[in-house]
């Protein structure tokens, strides 16, 4: 039994051993011989200029932001959160900052609404009055001003139905409720557009 396993590998080996001694006729061909290919000439190549690093001494310091523009981005997120009071405190600020004829337009509505808007004490109309007849004096081709040429006019006619006490209540209410879907629907309308530079 022993030699069976002991054959079979021998013979496996041998077979091995005699295929590896056969060759393959070499045929010699009759081709024409080729002809040299030239080298391409050597093209000298220009080496990439040297960018040198600044001194180690001279630092040069990140750009810093805007006060202004992050007494902006605080003004705009209180009103967009409703908080009035903060908005028309921080707004005043930030315009304050501002040089003299900035494009403020936007900025000086979005004052004007917050005095209006507030809840504590109670909304100051005369200040608001005031930051909106700036606005249009000073911005008379903004986007801006038929706003608020129309809040104006709409809290004047409010003020003369108040004096005159022959008007029914009734028209009173009605100027106060156009008033207050105008001021809704522009709060609306400016909280949709993000009118930034």
């Amino acid at each position: 039994m022993r030699a069976k396993y002991v054959t079979a590998p021998l013979i496996g080996i041998l077979l091995l051993v005699t295929g590896c001694h056969k060759r393959s006729p070499v045929t010699v061909s009759t081709s024409p011989p080729v002809a040299a290919v030239p080298e391409p000439p050597a093209v000298a190549v220009q080496p990439a200029p040297v960018v040198l690093l600044p001194d180690r001494s001279v630092v040069v310091p990140p750009p810093i932001a805007s006060p202004s523009l992050f007494v902006l981005e605080q003004a705009d997120r209180w009103f967009k959160a409703g908080v009035y009071d903060e908005s028309a405190q921080a707004y005043e600020k930030y315009l304050r900052l501002q040089p003299t004829g900035c494009p403020c337009e936007q900025e000086l509505l979005r004052l004007a609404l917050s005095y209006v808007l507030r809840r504590s004490p109670r909304p100051d109309w005369q200040r608001a009055t005031s930051v909106l007849k700036q606005l249009v004096e000073e911005y008379p081709n903004s986007s801006f001003t038929a706003s608020a040429s129309l809040i104006l006019a709409l809290r004047s006619q409010l003020d003369h139905l108040t004096v005159d006490a022959a008007v029914s209540t009734k028209q009173r209410d009605e100027q106060i409720r156009q008033l207050s879907s105008e001021l809704d629907r522009l709060k609306k309308i400016d909280s949709d557009r993000m009118k930034r530079p």
